[in-house]
């Protein structure tokens, strides 16, 4: 009988030993901030304006921005058609506070980001040169309305 209780008692241990050396083998679910680079960078492809197109001060401007395309990449972005200042051909970007809706590009263009079934808005004011004046006429708060490509 007591061989029996050793071998029991052995076997027990064995397997609590066995269970406690596990250890979770699964990947830590992405952040807040790496599903957002995920589904900004949209898999490589381009942004382009949506029917929506593009609003400067809550009026239609899309028609400056024809064929606009936005690539993002991790941390830069390039675009066509960006109408500088209000899109610089190439540059860098990063969240802003770790917040996954707030983008700082540039170093000085605060733009917020709502992005939900492959829509992406983009929010942001645009400060033209102090001279000139047409550089002077894209001042304002603009919103880009892109879909993917």
């Amino acid at each position: 009988m007591t061989i029996l209780k050793y071998i029991s008692l052995s076997v027990l241990l064995i397997g609590l030993l066995t269970i406690a050396s596990c250890k979770d083998d699964s990947d830590p679910a992405p952040s807040a901030i790496e599903e957002q680079l995920t589904a900004l960078l949209n898999g490589g492809s381009n942004w382009v304006l949506s029917n929506d197109g593009v609003t400067k001060d809550g009026f239609d401007v899309t028609g400056q921005f024809t064929g606009f395309k936005l690539t993002i990449g991790n941390k830069t972005y390039t675009t066509e058609n960006g109408l500088s200042p209000v899109w610089e051909t190439s540059g860098i970007w990063d969240f802003q506070n770790d917040n996954p809706n707030l983008v700082l590009r540039d170093g000085d263009t605060s733009i917020t980001l709502s992005l939900s079934g492959g829509n992406l808005t983009m929010t942001f004011m645009a400060d033209g040169a102090s001279t000139g004046g047409r550089t002077k006429s894209i001042s304002g708060e603009y919103e880009f309305h892109l879909v993917g490509e």
